[in-house]
């Protein structure tokens, strides 16, 4: 009897361990877990519009040419990139390239992939300089196109997620197929997508590059922070993405796990609303900078994750001019006079909107208390993501402040100036300050077509004239926070925050 039981018992135990998913360790590992808090919303490169779908259709696809964590770019499906004059572009590309169905990918996908780009509602503005009566593709290695305009960051976005190479036979037969049957030529292809449970990823055998140390990656969707730490410590996740700041020691004291902690691309600030209300008045914006204490509210929210901001261009991207710059100190008494000189009355009452995530509310309610002492009141109104946004499109808006983040689609100063500070996107995210200055949207334009050599100039006269105007508080540089498992080797975090992870080994 006593045999039978133990017998049972053996058996349930690796019924157990078979089912559970659970990122073991050692030699012969063949599978990597990965938990996120977020699923896919698509698979289909111009559709998805997340760091979620992106760390998944980044296994699954590969695009011209990479942007490495470092910074650095390097070729991946492009053999080379020549530029004849300023908007001419021939690219050779890499032979012997399969996608996950067994075809050839030719410079027809290629052709067919950026046009498909330039034409879609999200990226579109990305890709939009593309003349698409330029093409040529009458050798299969090698795509041949101009642009109808100079871009000096065009080669930065063809490593833009957009970019992907699709199939063309197999989108164009099903043009919706992208979106759960993804076709690609990179090392995974779709196993299985239970939406917001998991999504299992396997080996495409039809791979042209290295063979990743393991056949098989999983990623499982848990929302709550809390939650992946547990599947993190208790083994059942390899890898656990956006560990919450007050999480991280608990990481980092464990000696069975690995924290990794890097500065993003991301720039927070608090936007003031110059088109109504009290911040028409550049002095009352002014007295923002000087009113708030910002490494304060990183240590209280953030838990000194994060970096204090001085700029509206990220450090890790090319240009910018943070790094040059000191944090403005907090002057409580310069901030009320430049409020007097404003025509601000003391115990004014102001709006200030965020999203309700806890990390938003808390950094809302440090502001509050901060700008109480420069004889500001502040009524906070937080709000679901999607209310929030619309909330601050409206015309009929009456923010005067609110809360946001953004990182730049493509690793370039232009891209965060444009979106946020350029007059075409007043009203739209995260330009919710409605603010333009034609002498800035001319400063951005003209580095768009600058040579190399003026561009630094140019983006650097364009920083200076935000900080110089204020239309934000600068708040801070985010750092992603992510736990690992410690036999988890050459993983190096994306600053954008999605990742190859077919990179990784174990030890």
């Amino acid at each position: 009897m006593k045999k039978r039981l133990m017998a049972m018992f053996i058996a349930m135990a690796l019924m157990l361990t078979a089912c559970g998913g659970s990122a073991s360790k050692g030699g012969d590992k063949d599978s990597l877990v990965i938990a996120q808090a977020s699923d896919a919303e698509s698979m289909d490169p111009i559709i998805q519009n997340s760091i979620y779908a992106e760390n998944i259709i980044k296994q699954i696809y590969d695009t011209l040419v990479v942007r490495k964590p470092d910074g650095t770019m390097e070729n991946r499906l492009a053999e080379s990139i020549e530029q004849p004059d300023d908007v001419s572009y021939v690219i050779k590309l890499r032979d012997g390239v399969k996608f996950s169905n067994g075809e050839d990918m030719t410079s027809e996908d290629v052709a067919y992939t950026l046009n498909r780009a330039a034409q879609s509602d999200a990226y579109g503005y990305i890709f939009k300089q593309i003349d698409p009566k330029s093409y040529d593709t009458l050798d299969p290695h090698v795509l041949k196109f101009k642009l109808t305009a100079p871009d000096a960051t065009f080669k930065a976005a063809l490593a833009h997620p957009a970019a992907s190479i699709v199939d063309k036979t197999t989108t164009e037969a099903d043009p919706e197929s992208l979106g759960t049957k993804p076709v690609g030529t990179g090392p995974f292809k779709l196993d299985d997508w239970k939406k917001l449970d998991n999504t299992t990823l396997s080996y495409n055998e039809n791979y042209w590059g290295e063979k990743p140390a393991f056949s098989k990656m999983i990623f499982r969707i848990i929302p709550e922070d809390s939650n992946r730490l547990i599947e993190l410590d208790s083994g059942q996740a390899d890898i656990a993405m956006e560990i919450a700041p007050n999480d991280a020691s608990k990481v980092e004291e464990n000696g069975d796990l690995t924290l990794y902690t890097k500065l993003d691309n991301s720039v927070h600030f608090m936007g003031l609303t110059v088109d109504k209300g009290i911040f028409q008045n550049p002095k009352a914006r002014e007295a923002m900078t000087y009113a708030l204490d910002m490494q304060a509210i990183i240590d209280a929210v953030y838990m000194g994750h994060g970096k204090v901001a001085t700029g509206p261009v990220n450090p890790n991207i090319p240009y910018s001019i943070s790094d040059s710059i000191q944090p403005v100190k907090r002057d409580v008494e310069k901030a009320k006079a430049l409020l007097k000189e404003a025509g601000v009355k003391e115990g004014e009452t102001i709006k200030l909107y965020c999203h309700d995530q806890q990390s938003r509310v808390d950094m809302a309610t440090i502001i509050q208390s901060q700008l109480k002492d420069v004889g500001l009141n502040v009524e906070i109104n937080s709000m679901e993501w999607n209310t929030y946004m619309s909330t601050l499109a409206r015309p009929d808006h009456d923010h005067d402040m609110f809360l946001m983040s953004w990182s730049p689609s493509v690793v370039d100063a232009h891209y965060p100036l444009y979106a946020t500070y350029h007059s075409d996107k007043k009203g739209t995210g995260p330009n919710f300050m409605f603010y333009g200055n034609p002498a800035l949207d001319a400063l951005i334009e003209r580095g768009l077509r600058a040579p190399e050599k003026d561009r630094a100039t140019i983006y650097k006269e364009a920083q200076e004239l935000v900080i110089k105007e204020h239309p934000v508080v600068f708040a801070l540089y985010g750092e992603q926070i992510i736990g690992a498992q410690k036999n988890i080797k050459n993983f190096d975090p994306d600053p954008s925050g999605s990742n190859e992870f077919y990179h990784i080994t174990f030890e």
